[in-house]
């Protein structure tokens, strides 16, 4: 592999969009790179399940028939394995992904306003999803973010003027409620870039280093992506074994997660 430093940077930009990555999406990175999870996702194509564009640029996505090969890898069916973390319509079962966020789906007065929906509307892309068991799921796309909403109540798709409102569930720890509800939010809160958490970067660099072990790269040319050749370099160069080591249980890390402990990420 060249150590030309350019080319090094530009494989890891390729990971920028991870930043900011909640961490049901990133248990679909994870997924989506699972060769058993592949196979099987080959087998159902996309006539299986129904798309079409709704009113406020909404996706209406519909399982036309049983889903339960997709069920057992916990999702509501088998999204296009190409699309990343922020692009895939990627539904979490309930049961495998108990924190999620839920809208109380209630009806609305006769010229109400609903202003958790209009914001949504205006500044978000959604994805709305009946599954086969009828329950109602919305993807919500924003700034960088994705957010799971399970609806309660009475239908979406109602013709009446329906009003939403906000439960957490899945915790009784009220900061978890607090901090599930804030994060929902931050898909229409317009921000500068996040600096990379503790945890999005250990699992970014899990990420980079499950890619270059498949690739056939090294531990020494996989340091050399995340931290760069002349750390890299310099690092190989000195007695001590930290960075070696950090890239090997990266490597672990990786593996781990792609071959099923993406379900760790949703509990």
């Amino acid at each position: 592999m060249s150590n030309c430093p350019e080319l090094l940077q530009s494989v890891l930009e390729r990971y920028e969009y991870t930043r900011t990555l909640s961490r049901s999406r990133w248990a679909w990175e994870f997924l989506r790179r699972n060769e058993d999870f592949l196979a099987e996702a080959r087998l159902h194509g996309p006539e299986e399940v129904s798309v079409r564009q709704a009113c406020h640029g909404i996706t209406l996505v519909r399982p036309r028939m049983d889903q339960m090969a997709a069920e057992r890898w916990g999702l509501a069916f088998f999204p296009d394995v190409r699309h990343d973390g922020f692009a895939a319509n990627a539904f979490w079962s309930p049961a495998l992904f108990p924190r999620q966020v839920q809208v109380q789906v209630s009806p609305a007065g006769q010229g109400a306003a609903c202003p958790i929906y209009e914001k949504a509307v205006e500044h978000c892309e959604i994805v709305h999803l009946v599954d086969t068991a009828g329950r109602e799921h919305m993807l919500v796309k924003g700034n960088g973010r994705v957010v799971q909403v399970q609806c309660t109540g009475m239908s979406m798709l109602s013709p009446e003027p329906v009003r939403l409102g906000f439960l957490i569930r899945g915790t009784t720890n009220m900061s978890s409620r607090w901090q599930a509800l804030k994060n929902a939010q931050c898909v229409y809160a317009v921000k500068k870039p996040a600096p990379w958490s503790r945890t999005g970067l250990a699992l970014r660099n899990a990420l980079v280093a499950h890619d270059c072990r498949t690739a056939g790269l090294s531990v020494r040319e996989t340091a050399a992506i995340i931290y760069g050749d002349a750390r890299a370099g310099a690092a190989w160069a000195a007695p001590g074994q930290a960075m070696k080591d950090e890239i090997r249980r990266a490597r672990a890390r990786g593996n781990e997660l792609v071959s099923g402990g993406y379900r760790t990420l949703l509990a």
